[in-house]
């Protein structure tokens, strides 16, 4: 079980990002003892001459250089720094186009990270050059250390277009407008300056595969799942994985309808129902509205959420206001319950299981089904066990010349941007379709 959060946390405001050469070699040396720790063997990159070419190109002052990365899961970044730090240089080498000197990215991340994820990723994010960003409310500071970064730092800029894990790596779904948008930024500022270069963004798709005695993980996996949910085990000893998942994932939605009943005033008849029933129940909390899109009243839930978890005035307030403060938190914490079912039955289906596929997409399944569980317990993603050893698989896309926008974007901005987001998206569609194609299912 988890303990709820009764009490505000106070909000941090950590040192400015700043590369610290010496601390990244530190880690870079120690980066593949902590990749199997924590269940990464070295990444395959297929065409790697786009990533190798595109790092050549930034080297010599000819491009400023974005990677956006797929998130489809939780550790995605901590597989792209093992990427660019290990696998690329080495790529880089075997297609004979050497890399020298350190290849590095400043990564962009969520700037509630620092507050859940403990004192030691608080230190070494700023020596990282990690810049942060607040997604779910308008963040000037922010936005414009990024924007300069892109213009004029020494190392490329990454970041997960998408803003949120996924959990599918073979959908694409929503991408958030902003990297369309710092592309542009950038671009501008190199006019501005008289300066040559041209703004590329790469396309990143991460995959994973693995060994196939996962497969009695796997069946070990789903087994405790049967055991949290009440169920029994299979009549059949042989049962196969396709229809294990397709019966723990109705008996999820089953029970979570009943869960859901009193505040939709009827049992939920389908996902979409109680994905509804979840939303309102954590929107009831904070007086929001029930309209829009659900990833926007998921991202409005939880500004209102980390507002009452994470305060600046918690040394001002008196006893009675601090009383009151662990109230709201407390109130914040089971509404964000809510909120966590919600986002994870926003991007995954309960009952979409296939009767016949691939041990990866199985493992993605039941990882997503795990997820759901003990966010109903009271976790969080960072709960996720690492049960499986992963094979990584990268994928660069073509990389896109955003010069190509700029005069749609000098008459219409906002076209461009959804052109140049919808561009991205193809992209990352074409990765999964290359990847599909040198792993057939």
């Amino acid at each position: 079980m988890y303990t709820p959060q009764t009490e505000p946390v106070r909000t941090l405001t950590l040192p400015e990002p700043k590369v610290n050469r010496a601390v990244v070699r530190f880690f870079r040396a120690i980066m593949h003892p902590f990749a199997r720790i924590i269940k990464f063997r070295l990444p395959v990159i297929l065409h790697p001459e786009r990533m190798v070419d595109s790092w050549h190109a930034f080297n010599a002052g000819k491009i400023r250089l974005l990677v956006g990365f797929r998130h489809a899961y939780g550790d995605d970044p901590q597989m792209m720094v093992y990427t660019i730090h290990k696998a690329l240089p080495r790529y880089a080498k075997k297609i004979g186009r050497p890399l020298r000197g350190l290849t590095h990215v400043h990564f962009v991340y969520g700037a509630e990270v620092p507050l859940w994820s403990g004192s030691f990723v608080r230190w070494v994010l700023p020596k990282a050059g990690a810049l942060p960003v607040n997604h779910v409310k308008m963040d000037s500071p922010g936005m414009n250390r990024i924007r300069n970064v892109l213009s004029h730092g020494n190392y490329p800029l990454a970041l997960a277009p998408e803003g949120h894990v996924t959990h599918s790596s073979e959908t694409v779904e929503e991408l958030e407008s902003g990297t369309a948008r710092f592309c542009f930024w950038c671009m501008e500022d190199l006019e501005r300056e008289n300066r040559k270069e041209d703004m590329v963004f790469l396309p990143v798709s991460i995959h994973y595969r693995y060994h196939p005695r996962a497969e009695k993980q796997l069946a070990r996996m789903l087994t405790d799942m049967e055991k949290e949910t009440g169920l029994s085990r299979p009549e059949t000893g042989g049962a196969d994985t396709g229809s294990r998942l397709t019966r723990l994932g109705k008996t999820l939605l089953d029970q979570l309808g009943a869960f859901y009943r009193e505040e939709q005033g009827s049992l939920p008849e389908n996902q979409a129902s109680v994905l509804e029933a979840a939303l309102r129940a954590c929107e009831r909390f904070f007086a929001l509205p029930h309209d829009g899109a659900p990833s926007n009243r998921i991202y409005r839930v939880r500004s209102a959420a980390w507002d009452r978890l994470f305060r600046s005035d918690i040394d001002s307030l008196t006893p009675l206001g601090s009383a009151l403060a662990g109230r709201e938190s407390g109130e914040a914490w089971y509404a964000m319950r809510h909120l966590e079912t919600a986002s994870i039955l926003h991007q995954m289906s309960l009952t979409a299981i296939p009767e016949r596929s691939t041990l990866e997409v199985y493992i993605e399944i039941a990882n997503n089904f795990f997820d759901l569980v003990e966010r109903l317990k009271g976790g969080t993603l960072k709960n996720r066990a690492n049960r499986f050893m992963k094979y990584p698989v990268i994928v660069p896309g073509t990389p896109v010349i955003m010069n190509e926008y700029r005069e749609l974007y000098r008459n219409d901005k906002r076209a461009a941007l959804d052109k140049a987001t919808t561009r991205f998206r193809d992209s990352y569609l074409e990765c999964i379709r290359e990847y599909r194609e040198a792993y057939p299912r």
